[in-house]
């Protein structure tokens, strides 16, 4: 069986035909979903994980489950991602940085664009 490969004509003529369609295909992405993306676009370029054994208070940990269960991910990527902001911040400079090296993100970005 072969995969449907997606054409520019399969989106239609109507993707951007209003600004609500274009918002709906392109969001902003902000807060703890531009960490996540932060920490996925440095493991797709190489970067290692390491693995190492630490002690929290439990109060630490069940505060990191909470939030974490609340944002809809893990508290250890949650703790990964306070981490990360805690020692190099947080700038859009990178961001785009890294996302102008991301062949994906600039295909899906040119075929969207295309239509």
């Amino acid at each position: 069986m072969k995969n449907k490969e997606i054409e520019n004509d399969d989106y239609g003529d109507n993707l951007f035909a209003t600004e609500e369609a274009f918002k709906r295909r392109f969001r902003r992405i902000e807060g703890n979903e531009l960490t996540a993306l932060k920490d996925r676009i440095a493991r797709s370029t190489g970067e290692k994980k390491g693995r190492v054994t630490i002690y929290f208070d439990s109060d630490i940990i069940d505060s990191f489950k909470q939030r974490a269960k609340l944002e809809g991910i893990g508290y250890q990527t949650l703790m990964n991602e306070t981490l990360r902001k805690a020692i190099f911040g947080t700038s859009e400079e990178n961001l785009k940085e890294s996302l102008l090296r991301d062949k994906k993100f600039l295909k899906r970005l040119k075929t969207a664009l295309a239509a």
